[in-house]
């Protein structure tokens, strides 16, 4: 289904792009190798009383094109081993079309040049990933986790 709203490389991806809207909320399912080096933390974050963070990795799929996608929480005392856990293999993802999360008035600005993420500025994370030049498309998915992976994916981080 994504597959026919993201375009190729080299393609005008900003008019295919602008119905996304009209899908957010919808599974998708996309095959690609995560690009860890343009991994974004966004914290803080808490979930179930646990402070951590949300990972947002670049997948780069077969075709070139690069999007964005939420692999989800990690608790700050795991943050530390994310990167042993990281893999060059071709992953399959189940997720969720989103969209730039609203800014509210207590939220801080993004600090892109140190690291600092807040809120979800999918242009901006699109630009930071590479952009258009990098064929990374402003296309944010939060990855599905069944209450299985959740928490393999939490403890064992």
């Amino acid at each position: 289904m994504v597959e026919n709203l993201v375009v190729g490389a080299g393609a005008s991806s900003r008019d295919s792009l602008s119905v996304i809207p009209e899908f957010v909320f919808r599974k998708v399912v996309l095959k690609g190798r995560w690009d860890h080096e343009h991994t974004m933390i966004f914290s803080p974050r808490v979930r179930e009383g646990v402070h951590g963070v949300h990972v947002v990795t670049p997948l780069i799929r077969e075709g070139g094109t690069t999007i964005l996608v939420d692999r989800g929480f990690v608790a700050k005392d795991k943050l530390a081993s994310l990167k042993e856990h990281q893999t060059d293999k071709e992953v399959e993802v189940l997720g969720m079309l989103r969209t730039s999360q609203a800014r509210n008035a207590f939220t801080p600005d993004n600090d892109i040049e140190s690291g600092k993420w807040y809120w979800t500025d999918v242009d901006a994370m699109a630009e930071y990933a590479g952009g258009e030049r990098a064929s990374v498309q402003p296309v944010f998915v939060e990855q599905i986790f069944s209450e299985s992976t959740y928490c393999r994916y939490v403890v064992q981080l």
